[in-house]
């Protein structure tokens, strides 16, 4: 268990400011606050549209397009390794376990209801 612990501290030490600006940007982004409006009433930070374009990797050719995307993917391997090892770890630690499993089970259900009530409200 204290390996499981040093490795998932250290996992999430790297990825923690990566999951923060992405968390971050996907909400600033979500209600379009990267993008200017095209009558004037609203004008976009240059940082936040400049950072937002990091989510748009189909842009990147060569080399440049492949390090990023072999960045993005080893960022995803480390978000998806902390969170099981996270998972796991609360399974064996934490009491009582129901909780950890109601907690797990919200995380899973909310998001897909999220995603079709944003399918609902486009309509036909």
């Amino acid at each position: 268990m204290k390996t499981l612990m040093r490795i998932h501290r250290y996992v999430s030490c790297f990825v923690a400011p990566a999951m923060l600006f992405f968390a971050l940007s996907g909400a600033w982004q979500a209600f379009r606050l990267h993008e200017s409006r095209k009558d004037g009433s609203y004008k976009a930070p240059a940082l936040m549209t400049a950072l937002s374009d990091v989510h748009k990797a189909e842009d990147l050719k060569g080399t440049a397009g492949t390090i990023f995307k072999t960045g993005q993917a080893v960022f995803a391997a480390a978000f998806a390794l902390t969170a099981v090892i996270g998972i796991v770890m609360a399974l064996r630690i934490a009491r009582p376990v129901w909780l950890v499993w109601v907690t797990l089970a919200a995380g899973a259900v909310v998001p897909v209801l999220l995603a079709l009530l944003a399918q609902a409200s486009k309509g036909p």
